[in-house]
């Protein structure tokens, strides 16, 4: 869901709340939310055209300015009208400290104990949790865990990761935010199989290209080639483009496949999707330096192994 899409339900929540004492049933519900559409529908105001008025106008000019100098200066706009409006404090620590894990990491974690207070006062802690990404007031809440837990990765804090990675999903046990799949890699990367299963069985996804991966890496790092293996070719009959993945990497050749990848997200079960799980858990990667040749060996013994036990020609 989109920020544009949450700050609309906002209004909404807000607009019913106005007129409580009109609701009798679900049609009147209905009702409301079809009066709410038409008003909004009539009076959606162009940023470009218009003066911006509240903090969430400055944040959405700040997410489309085009350099970083007029996203900060709108971002401090917005933070003079709402001072504790967390998105906004995360984003400008995100601009501010932009390749400083080590200065970002005590900026998110004195923003989360701020905002983890002010819900603890509305009693979010209490009756929400295991469903906070439902709730739209926990959701910047949300945001900033998920930077830290990031940040903490990038810090090397594997350990401090994985507690936080499982604190998230307490909070929201859909992961709306998919954190199952860093913390899959970081299962693997401590060498947990335990963790790492039931993680795969909790989520029912067996044929995830960023769980069979890990789980491959996993078996290979505790020397069980045959179920390392067995991910391997399960992770070839789930994306098409495992192999010609396994083989560019093992050659170190990669880089024309990264250049053409989409900055607005990858398409699932694609060559896309492998070279974006592989820029955003290297540090999995980088442990396993022998990985790749032998993953990729594995597919290239199979394809051979087929060619040699096809259909026997017919004698005449």
């Amino acid at each position: 869901m989109s920020r544009e899409t949450e700050r609309l339900l906002k209004e909404l929540n807000q607009f019913i709340s106005l007129h409580e004492n009109e609701i009798t049933d679900e049609d009147s519900v209905n009702r409301l939310c079809e009066q709410f559409l038409e008003e909004h529908n009539l009076g959606i105001p162009d940023l470009k055209n218009t003066e911006p008025e509240t903090a969430d106008d400055y944040l959405e000019l700040a997410e489309r300015a085009l350099s970083k100098k007029k996203c900060v200066e709108y971002l401090h706009k917005a933070l003079e009208l709402e001072p504790e409006n967390v998105d906004v404090q995360l984003q400008l620590i995100g601009h501010t400290l932009e390749g400083k894990s080590d200065e970002q990491l005590p900026a998110l974690q004195k923003l989360m104990d701020a905002a983890a207070k002010q819900l603890e006062q509305e009693g979010c802690f209490k009756e929400d949790v295991g469903a906070f990404w439902d709730v739209l007031e926990t959701r910047p809440y949300m945001r900033v865990c998920y930077a830290c837990f990031e940040t903490l990765i990038s810090c090397g804090m594997m350990r401090k990761a994985i507690d936080e990675g499982q604190r998230l999903l307490e909070l929201c046990e859909n992961d709306n935010l998919g954190v199952r799949y860093q913390l899959m890699h970081l299962y693997a990367y401590m060498e947990d199989e335990m963790h790492a299963l039931a993680l795969h069985k909790r989520f029912d996804a067996y044929e995830e290209t960023q769980m069979l991966l890990p789980l491959a890496v996993l078996y290979y790092k505790l020397n069980q080639f045959d179920k390392a293996e067995d991910y391997i070719k399960r992770l070839a009959k789930a994306n098409k483009d495992t192999k010609k993945f396994l083989r560019a990497a093992a050659h170190d050749e990669l880089d024309d496949y990264i250049d053409e990848l989409n900055p607005y997200g990858y398409r699932p079960f694609t060559m896309e999707e492998l070279l974006d799980e592989l820029m955003h858990t290297s540090y999995l990667f980088d442990s396993v330096p022998y990985f790749f040749a032998w993953a990729s060996n594995v597919l290239a013994t199979k394809s051979a192994s087929k060619k040699k036990t096809g259909k026997p020609k017919l004698l005449h």
